[in-house]
């Protein structure tokens, strides 16, 4: 780790979002970290001041920023890296009932501290150790329950074991993407190529008031899949406008936002490449329940409820307009 570092302009570079990991001293927010980097336990000390590291997610990458959990620093360093957070980890140890109280206490101070509808998202570590689901739904229950607009998840984890880590990263990276997706990009087309038994099948999906000349756009948005395992994430700039590509052997799907703001271009392209890995995972799961004879209906049903439902992609709160048909016909 990089240990103290009284720069704190690391918050504003190399990374596309910025995480405070807080909580009292010795809960065990090192060790977490350090599993999640390197998949093993290692020999940690007391965080003295800061520590920085970067955890890539699907090309999304994650700062976190591991905030010493002595008093004094909690006292000195909370309030200002936490303020300009983008997110916020709060670490509590389970296997200690005496800490809960503190705990609870520096996590209403740091709700303060961090930015309006940040995720927010309490660890409860067990340290691999049996703790009664009844108790740890009681702790969970006592931070959920603070007063803030935003929604706070808990997990309980072990750095032992790795219980839950990966799945507590995962949930805190769509969250921030979809609040700075709902915030600060629009996107305003979408286009999927699936394989099927009957051809490829081809889904649109546009914003009613997007101004995009699909015809103009034919010979950079096409089909084109991935070989073997292999798979491909691509980005471009096309007359102001943000476009991103990602395939895997047997879908291929492009967006495309609206005229983008220059400071928002590269923390844009991440952001949405993690969104499309995401949409790839989900078409992988509808073809392990359906094999390769997937229909238009099928396609049109999951696309309605992943894609417009559930807003995953769309800023706007206007109903998208959507089209599919079948781009090559094996019949």
């Amino acid at each position: 780790m990089l240990g103290h570092n009284s720069n704190s302009n690391w918050l504003f570079s190399d990374r596309d979002v910025s995480i405070s990991v807080a909580g009292l001293d010795g809960v065990g927010k090192t060790t977490i970290i350090n599993k999640l980097l390197n998949e093993e336990i290692t020999e940690t000390y007391s965080t003295y001041g800061i520590n920085h590291e970067i955890v890539n997610i699907d090309g999304l990458k994650l700062g976190l920023t591991d905030l010493g959990g002595k008093e004094p620093f909690r006292k000195s360093l909370w309030p200002s890296y936490i303020s300009r957070s983008d997110a916020l980890i709060f670490v509590v140890d389970a296997t200690k009932e005496h800490q809960i109280t503190e705990s609870k206490k520096w996590f209403a101070r740091s709700l303060k501290w961090i930015k309006k509808n940040s995720p927010i998202l309490v660890l409860l570590n067990t340290w691999d150790k049996r703790i009664n689901q009844k108790e740890l739904t009681t702790v969970s229950n006592l931070f959920k329950s603070s007063s803030r607009r935003q929604s706070i998840e808990c997990f309980s984890v072990s750095p032992i074991t790795g219980k839950n880590l990966n799945k507590t990263i995962d949930w805190l990276a769509n969250t921030i993407i979809s609040n700075l997706v709902s915030t600060g990009i629009s996107v305003e087309y979408f286009v999927a190529y699936l394989k099927t038994d009957n051809g490829i099948i081809e889904a649109r999906i546009r914003t009613p008031s997007a101004i995009i000349d699909t015809e103009g756009m034919s010979p950079v948005i096409r089909y084109k899949f991935a070989s073997g395992n292999e798979s491909i994430l691509e980005y471009m700039n096309l007359k102001g406008r943000q476009v991103v590509m990602a395939a895997d052997n047997q879908t291929s799907c492009w967006l495309m936002t609206n005229v983008i703001d220059k400071n928002k271009e590269i923390k844009g392209a991440d952001l949405l490449m993690k969104l499309l890995t995401e949409f790839i995972k989900e078409i992988q799961g509808l073809k392990e329940d359906k094999g390769t004879d997937i229909s238009e209906s099928d396609l049109t049903s999951h696309l309605m409820k992943y894609l417009i439902d559930n807003q995953s992609f769309w800023s706007e709160k206007e109903l998208p307009m959507f089209e599919i048909s079948y781009a090559e016909n094996n019949s």
